[in-house]
């Protein structure tokens, strides 16, 4: 099944657009941090990046921040929720486990 990629029109703010500018242009200390970054995260090769190449990293980027932080407050919602009998339960699985785990180890 053949799949589609939605184009989208961006309005940029001033500063949005200087800072896309400096991430393109060759040489700079931008683009230098934003290859190296692609580098180290992705083991992508160093290339001059274009603006849609730049876009999509920092969507992404933006994406994988939110479902980290979205993450965070599930499991904080999750442990409030617990009460004394749930962790008592956990805290003996973990001490099972645990107990499995150094057996195995022998």
């Amino acid at each position: 099944m053949p799949t589609t990629r939605q184009r989208v029109n961006l309005t940029l703010s001033e500063t949005e657009q200087r800072f896309l500018q400096a991430i393109t242009a060759e040489g700079t200390a931008e683009q230098e941090f934003y290859l190296g970054y692609l580098q180290s995260a992705y083991g992508l090769p160093a290339r001059s990046p274009g603006l849609a190449d730049i876009v999509h990293v920092l969507v992404k980027l933006g994406i994988e921040r939110l479902e980290h932080e979205a993450a965070e407050i599930s499991y904080a919602a999750e442990a409030a929720a617990q009460t004394e009998e749930d962790r008592a339960v956990t805290a003996a699985r973990a001490g099972h486990f645990a107990a499995i785990a150094s057996r195995d180890e022998r």
